[in-house]
């Protein structure tokens, strides 16, 4: 699924595996996410923006870059560090990734 907004396109792309939802956004950070499920409705709400954003500190440099995630890893044979996906919202390269516990009937996002 994918559409436009001002500031470009918007892609969702929706995965229903081993009992778990992932969602994936691109192109679009700052949007409410409301998943339907078995268990009832769910908002992933986005981040707060700081007053501060896109100001580079010593604690959080130029490019956004998390001091607190490690160091990518850009190896062409693959990670030994690879993590299970955990639930909830995180941020992605150009979006966000949700983890839902379990399956979705319905997926809405809200700007």
């Amino acid at each position: 699924m994918s559409g436009t907004n001002a500031d470009g396109p918007v892609a969702v792309d929706v995965d229903i595996e081993d009992g778990r939802t992932t969602i994936e956004v691109t192109g679009q950070r700052r949007v409410a996410t409301v998943v339907r499920s078995e268990s009832g409705e769910r908002i992933y709400l986005p981040p707060e923006p700081a007053e501060d954003d896109g100001e580079a500190t010593p604690y959080r440099p130029t490019g956004g870059d998390n001091p607190y995630e490690g160091i990518a890893d850009d190896s062409p044979y693959g990670s030994s560090r690879r993590t299970p996906a955990t639930l909830g919202r995180s941020p992605t390269a150009d979006g966000f990734r949700i983890v839902h516990p379990e399956p979705v009937t319905d997926v809405r996002l809200l700007r």
